[in-house]
């Protein structure tokens, strides 16, 4: 049984659709660790109860699925003329749309990655001095893998 038909992560829209999905069930679960406590302070009367320690537990799920949201709210998906100029640039070359590379330092925006012939070209919204940076990560990570290739990665 398919439990909801979402967007595959690397298409167009999938930032857009996916916090608009991850708001939805953030406020779903703050809404049942809501009721359970109320369910519990208005049958017994009291906040002193199991249903407190249920309606506490029941805001870990919640909080976890609001720091994703936060997360989500920090990248823009792709408008439709940008979409449109990618693709037109790119013909059949496979892309991976609206990607966030997470390093130690700090999180990547790549709104277009395409991969032809032993090449990585990327576009990027980083400034021109990060780009260095993003360049030698994706360089060590294909590295680690086993993998040559030569990674290019445009800001224009």
């Amino acid at each position: 049984m398919r439990y909801l038909a979402r967007e595959l992560k690397g298409t167009y829209g999938y930032i857009r659709r996916q916090t608009v999905f991850e708001i939805f069930k953030t406020i779903i679960l703050f809404a049942m660790a809501f009721g359970i406590f109320l369910m519990g302070y208005l049958t017994l009367g009291t906040r002193k109860s199991l249903w407190s320690v249920f309606a506490v537990l029941a805001l870990l799920p919640a909080s976890k699925s609001l720091v994703g949201v936060i997360m989500l709210l920090r990248f823009r998906s792709l408008t439709p003329e940008q979409y449109d100029k990618y693709s037109s640039i790119t013909g059949t070359i496979p892309v991976i749309y609206e990607s966030v590379l997470t390093t130690t330092g700090r999180a990547y925006y790549l709104p277009a990655i395409c991969c032809m012939a032993s090449t990585v070209t990327a576009y990027t919204t980083a400034g021109s001095s990060e780009i260095n940076a993003l360049k030698s990560h994706i360089e060590t990570v294909l590295k680690n893998g086993g993998h040559k290739a030569v990674v290019k990665i445009y800001d224009n």
